[in-house]
């Protein structure tokens, strides 16, 4: 009920300012036209407050469970601005909001709450984890790395395979049998190895 008395006092204070700004000389039309928009603005401003703020538990419930599918959904694109948000909002969902419904849910909905909050936790790691990788390796120079590790297969990597070879049938048993099984995995010729 708070929430209507506040949106009462809204309407009633924007109706004062309308009036008192309606008396100070203008036409009677103009009067009309302001007094019109009164409706409009006090439907819009319950509508942006319903939207945002959950009413009852039910709609707690349901606003946290299209938050998180929304996070699951979309996360991988989110900015940096929009993680922010996220974690706000979250914030919210786990905090302020829940404190309102909490005497008033079973333990079934704890339960279903307590999975909304770990299932955002995880797309928030995975996805911001990505995201650290992929500016990491966008840091790094790439097409540098690259380019070592195909002059090493090119002219070093033969010779290394060779020795490791070599020492393995060296030691026999269980490492020359490792390491056959890995060369074969890496589908490297064992003939050209043994030359």
């Amino acid at each position: 009920m708070d929430i209507i008395k506040k949106l009462s006092d809204f309407a009633g204070n924007a109706n004062n300012q309308w009036r008192q700004y309606l008396h100070c000389g203008n036409s009677l039309k103009n009067n009309n036209n302001a007094m019109r928009k009164i409706p409009y603005i006090l439907f819009i401003a319950i509508m942006v407050f319903s939207c945002s703020t959950p009413l009852s538990k039910e709609s707690y419930l349901k606003k946290f469970e299209a938050f998180t599918a929304k996070v699951s959904d979309k996360g991988e694109s989110y900015s940096k601005k929009d993680w922010i948000k996220a974690t706000e909002r979250y914030e919210k969902f786990s905090g302020e909001w829940y404190e309102k419904f909490k005497d008033d849910f079973t333990w079934q909905e704890k339960l279903k709450i307590t999975g909304l909050k770990t299932k955002f936790q995880y797309y928030r790691v995975l996805y911001q984890s990505t995201a650290a990788i992929k500016d990491l390796l966008n840091a790094l120079n790439i097409k540098d790395i690259k380019e070592k590790i195909q002059y090493y297969i090119n002219h070093n990597m033969e010779n290394d395979l060779s020795q490791l070879y070599n020492e393995a049938i060296k030691a026999g048993g269980a490492a020359e049998k490792a390491v056959m099984e890995i060369l074969k995995e890496l589908q490297v010729n064992i003939e050209e190895l043994k030359k």
